[in-house]
This record gives structure tokens, C-alpha cells and sequence, in this order.
């Protein structure tokens, strides 16, 4: 059941490296949006203009209760969201 989770816990640790880093020839201002990335030849099988909602991003303040309810670190959080993840049941509709 925590097959992957083990494994990447065998892992070693890496520090995390800024994506200019990785990628220093990348230009950041070109970063292509989700509505370009569907409507990309590549992606042309899966395409489905009526199944695509758009939305405007939401405000970064949306998530900050998440980070600092009852004192939960962010790692906790990540933590806790793994678990229910994990253990959820969904109900059959019958």
C-alpha cells in the first residue's frame, strides 16, 4: 500500500533547485498558459473545448488558512492530505 512512499523515502535527498537553474537558456516570459497547452497539436486527441472550463487563478491569500490553522506546518498539512488520500472510501452509487 506505501510501496511509493517507502521508495522515494530511500531516495536521497535533494536540495531544490530554482527552475532558471535547471533550465538556464529557458525564457520565463514564455511559459505557455493551460488554454494554449490543450489547444497544442500535441494534445489534439485529447482536446475538448466544452470539457475545458477556464477560470481566473485564485488569489494566493485563498490558501493561507492552510498553512497556518491550529499551527500546522505546511509539511503536516501534507502529511495529513496523504493520509486522507490514502484511506478514502468512496461510497457505491446505486
Amino acid at each position: 500500500m506505501y510501496k511509493s512512499r517507502d521508495y522515494i523515502r530511500t531516495l536521497p535527498f535533494r536540495q531544490r533547485r530554482p527552475f532558471a537553474q535547471i533550465f538556464p537558456n529557458a525564457n520565463p516570459s514564455l511559459y505557455i498558459t493551460i488554454e494554449k497547452a490543450l489547444a497544442h497539436p500535441y494534445l489534439e486527441a485529447h482536446h475538448d473545448i466544452d470539457d475545458e472550463p477556464v477560470a481566473p487563478p485564485l488569489d494566493p491569500e485563498f490558501f493561507e488558512f492552510d498553512l497556518h490553522k491550529d499551527g500546522i506546518s505546511r509539511e503536516q498539512l501534507k502529511e495529513l492530505l496523504y493520509e486522507e488520500i490514502m484511506f478514502f472510501c468512496p461510497v457505491p452509487i446505486t
